[in-house]
């Protein structure tokens, strides 16, 4: 089996999700202190970029306005917002290289460090069946009742959790793939990116791109000028 993995935020998708959802929770009125609240978001989205961020700090911040909340009323209110604020913004050349790998048969896998309940949805968006995430906790289990208690459990998929959390996944499907591709954006998917077969630097940060330059991996600008070739697929091969 041929797997081919894929980062979420700023590879397929032009910009953060989780950013984005911060705003919607803003318009729905979930976030009291807004102005704290979007001061320490965007320091933490520096942390992030310079590649400093503590995830449990950031996911106890942004996980804590869904404290109490139904998790299908959560589902109905991400729903629409994946319909309105983040299927326009997903690259046409990520759908284009989605549809090569499923052409070539491999299995695909979105693996990310923003949370499931935001991840899952835009999967199947993207048709893509298998999703690793960081698990926001739940009471009451998987019923009706069910609510977010605004924190979050397991290994966090993020820079060498991914490596954990994809073994994991591995074993417990039972699965030994023949080759692995993974395209990221981020210098944190570094520990995924060195595992791999085939690791592919997309919209690369400057610290991932040197790296992919030295190392000779191949790079996808999908934020190209237009009438620059950016659109490279499986098979083909293109370097910074």
């Amino acid at each position: 089996m041929r797997l081919a993995l894929f980062d979420l935020d700023d590879t397929l998708l032009d910009g953060d999700c989780s950013d984005r959802w911060n705003l919607w929770m803003i318009e729905q009125g979930w976030i009291s202190d807004v102005e704290a609240f979007m001061t320490r978001a965007e320091q933490m989205h520096q942390a992030y970029h310079a590649g400093k961020l503590k995830l449990e700090e950031y996911l106890a911040m942004t996980l804590a306005p869904l404290r109490g909340r139904r998790v299908l009323d959560v589902q109905k209110e991400v729903e629409r917002f994946v319909a309105t604020h983040l299927q326009p913004r997903i690259f046409e050349q990520a759908w284009a290289c989605l549809e090569a790998h499923r052409q070539a048969g491999d299995t695909l896998l979105l693996i990310s460090a923003s949370s499931r309940h935001l991840v899952e949805p835009i999967a199947t968006t993207l048709g893509i069946e298998h999703v690793l995430a960081v698990e926001p906790s739940v009471e009451h289990g998987l019923n009706e009742a069910a609510r977010y208690t605004g924190g979050s459990e397991g290994i966090f998929s993020y820079r060498g959790g991914k490596v954990l959390r994809l073994k994991q996944w591995l074993t417990e499907q039972q699965i030994t793939p023949s080759h692995t591709t993974f395209y990221s954006d981020s210098r944190n998917d570094l520990p995924l990116l060195q595992y791999v077969d085939c690791p592919v630097a997309v919209n690369p940060d400057p610290v991932l791109a040197e790296v992919a330059s030295v190392e000779g991996w191949r790079r996808l600008d999908w934020r190209s000028p237009p009438g620059v070739s950016s659109n490279v697929l499986p098979g083909k091969s293109a370097h910074a």
